[in-house]
């Protein structure tokens, strides 16, 4: 048994560090899910308000980070790889276009939390963002994180780790 949860990873583990970040965005979409009910039951008590504020704070500034990290380091380095699999660029490519639609979904969702967290009821639509989130996630855990973990080397990986702790630190 583990009492303590294990420390997240740091950036001497980039490809580690992406995954922390997808079972951070998997927890904030639990928490979504659970808001709808919870608003239907509750209203837009303290603690919905806690809530819409814990994921607005994460959406707003995590996860485009994430995106960057991907778009701007991962994915270029594997496309670059002599190596990796001419179908998987399709793969990168539908992922890139996933995000641009996640960023649109997540203006709908962003204003609607914004509302709740002040306190006042806003019709909360998640399913939308939460089910292409997830399958988004199952392709890149599944498909593109293998590839890096097999194709990417040890100067791969430290320029990686420098880029997302550089992009951190602006």
């Amino acid at each position: 048994m583990q009492l303590m949860p294990k420390p997240a990873p740091g950036f001497d583990d980039p490809l580690g560090l992406l995954r922390a970040c997808h079972e951070r965005i998997l927890g904030h979409c639990d928490t979504l899910e659970r808001l709808v009910s919870h608003l239907r039951q509750h209203g837009t008590d303290q603690d919905a308000q806690l809530a819409a504020a814990r994921i607005l704070r994460y959406f707003q500034v995590g996860a485009p980070l994430h995106h960057e990290d991907e778009e701007r380091d991962l994915f270029p380095v594997l496309r670059a790889h002599s190596a990796f699999p001419a179908i998987q660029h399709r793969t990168l490519e539908n992922l890139m276009a996933q995000h641009r639609e996640l960023d649109k979904l997540w203006i709908q969702l962003e204003a609607a939390l914004q509302v709740i967290s002040a306190g006042a009821p806003a019709d909360l639509t998640v399913q939308p963002f939460v089910s292409l989130t997830r399958a988004h996630i199952v392709v890149e855990e599944h498909e593109v994180f293998p590839l890096a973990e097999r194709y990417l080397d040890a100067a791969a990986l430290a320029a990686l780790s420098h880029s997302m702790q550089a992009r951190r630190q602006t």
